[in-house]
């Protein structure tokens, strides 16, 4: 054999031997993360939230001193937190939900996603708030975690799906109060009363407590506004319709935003649902609007 072509071979089997070791080593680092962080670690890649520092502020603490924040200051502290991991352990595990769903052309496929159970919260697993957040800081958190916001469809299949579902409650408005930290807490506080009395606990999936920022197609050359959706009452039909009439400043007391996985699996396959909300013919997998989405995201991070 020429002397070429054994090196040729000699290259080529350190080239393989390089990509085994890389591509045995991506399976277990994936296999590490997905233990910790995911309810399903077989299929779906880990959810990228750092481990929360037990020193951390409890959700009672961290809520006391943001109260009196201005608005900028308010979402940054959120932001911080929440990136550093400042969330209770069972927001990481998260529900698999399947659908069989028809795409643009009629097509019926078999849809598996994962959704956080509960609405994005700061604090520990026995010290946490439920924290509203303008569109923006959801959106940078999502990116950071390698997860997405969610859409009007999919909270929809949420409250079909949830193992608890609690009646909304609302306060009336007065001036702008339900703007306020303190009114936050006090949705919160009533929220796992209502729980408590139906025997729920933290972990299984939980709807119908808050409106939830979705994407939409909406958000396409309006980057100065949030969309909202939901609040589904005990019949299933939501008390907040798709609405874009809010700048995305505003937050209240009534908002949430419960993170998903962006990883799916369509038919059995790895697909990313930013991706398929822009597809001409996906996008209806996970999406009831009449179009797919120039861009899946908020676009002001």
């Amino acid at each position: 054999m020429a002397q070429g072509s054994v090196n040729d071979i000699a290259s080529f089997n350190r080239l393989l031997t390089g990509l085994t070791l890389a591509f045995l080593l991506t399976v277990v680092q994936s296999a590490c993360n997905n233990k910790l962080l995911t309810s399903d670690p077989s299929v779906f890649p880990g959810l990228q939230i750092p481990p929360r520092n037990p020193a951390a502020e409890g959700g009672a603490a961290f809520m006391a001193r943001i109260a009196d924040l201005d608005l900028s200051d308010r979402e940054a502290a959120i932001s911080a937190a929440l990136a550093a991991g400042n969330m209770p352990f069972f927001l990481r595990q998260l529900v698999t939900l399947t659908v069989e769903v028809p795409d643009a052309h009629g097509s019926i496929h078999h849809l598996e996603y994962q959704v956080m159970p509960d609405y994005l919260a700061v604090g520990s697993d026995t010290d946490y708030c439920r924290i509203p957040m303008n569109p923006h800081t959801a959106q940078r958190l999502a990116t950071l975690f390698h997860a997405s916001l969610i859409t009007a469809q999919i909270s929809d299949q949420i409250y079909a799906n949830a193992t608890i579902r609690l009646a909304p409650f609302f306060y009336a408005p007065v001036g702008r109060e339900n703007e306020s930290v303190a009114k936050f807490i006090a949705h919160n506080t009533h929220i796992q009363m209502q729980k408590d009395s139906v025997g729920g606990q933290d972990g299984p999936l939980i709807a119908g407590i808050k409106k939830d920022v979705i994407l939409s197609n909406r958000m396409a050359g309006h980057p100065d506004k949030v969309v909202i959706y939901g609040w589904h009452k005990p019949d299933g039909l939501p008390i907040q319709p798709v609405y874009s009439g809010h700048a995305d400043w505003y937050v209240d007391y009534s908002h949430g935003v419960r993170l998903m996985n962006n990883y799916v699996l369509v038919d059995g396959k790895p697909a990313l649902l930013t991706d398929l909300l822009q597809d001409p013919v996906q996008f209806k997998l996970v999406s009831d609007e009449i179009s797919s989405m120039k861009q899946a995201w908020y676009t002001r991070q």
